[in-house]
């Protein structure tokens, strides 16, 4: 049988991930662990492409970017280097977060849409509560997973309630591990007080759940990177109130995206 790699190569794109969601917690076995690697890294740089084209798109249309120094970042030695630290603490990362963070990098669409999209106000008064959250796509380094965990849990190294033998119980961190927020959520996008769309960790699904999101369900983060991009980026408008027509733009940025 062909392997998920070749097969995902040739335009399996839908299959061979559900095939590899199908471990759940359990993980990937070892065995197939290199080839679902292999698989996550050819999507996530399918995503890259994909993410620079709509930076370069939305420059062309005029859009004010919220961040324009930091819209596109790709991943640096530093990252590499906090992944390493992260993995050293949490264990394998899901082979989907971790290849997003070494492949993609730093991705943050947040801005003011002007006419063009109307709903996209960062910097403007916000919408009122009934008009669309156009959730910019934002996903966030390896840096930012290695300072996070840190807030979180502190320095592990330095011992910790779970290994203190006068202590009867796990330590938080140790008990209920942390979330990573992997972006911010909607709300903090538009530059209002907000979350995060987390992923629990440790987590051994090869594509986690992504939680605060816009979606109803919790839903994978391969999967929210495919809503994302059909959307040019602004996934919110899949679940816009029926009174929001969806911009023009919109079509122009998703057209022609590499499928993954």
């Amino acid at each position: 049988m062909a392997s998920w790699a070749r097969r995902y190569r040739s335009g399996d794109y839908v299959p061979v991930w559900n095939e590899m969601r199908a471990f759940g917690s359990a993980g990937v076995p070892s065995s197939l662990r290199e080839d679902a690697e292999d698989v996550a890294r050819e999507t996530m740089r399918r995503v890259a492409v994909n993410a620079d084209v709509l930076v370069d798109r939305l420059w062309s249309a005029g859009y004010r970017f919220a961040c324009p120094d930091a819209v596109r970042q790709p991943p640096t030695t530093a990252d590499f280097d906090a992944i390493a630290k992260a993995e050293s603490i949490l264990g394998p990362l899901p082979v989907a977060l971790r290849a997003c963070l070494e492949v993609v990098g730093v991705v943050d669409l947040c801005g003011d849409g002007g006419t063009l999209l109307p709903h996209v106000r960062y910097h403007e008064p916000p919408g009122e509560p009934w008009d669309c959250g156009p959730d910019p796509l934002v996903l966030h380094s390896g840096v930012m997973l290695r300072d996070m965990l840190d807030s979180a849990v502190g320095d592990l190294s330095l011992g910790c309630a779970c290994t203190d033998p006068e202590e009867d119980e796990q330590c938080r961190f140790h008990e209920d591990g942390f979330f990573f927020d992997i972006a911010p959520d909607a709300a903090a996008k538009a530059n209002y007080s907000g979350g995060g769309h987390g992923v629990h960790l440790p987590n051994a699904d090869p594509d986690p759940l992504v939680e605060g999101t816009t979606a109803e369900e919790p839903i994978s983060l391969v999967e929210y990177l495919r809503c994302s991009l059909w959307w040019g980026g602004f996934p919110g408008y899949r679940d816009r109130p029926v009174h929001v027509q969806v911009p023009e733009l919109i079509g122009r940025l998703s057209n022609r995206l590499l499928e993954f």
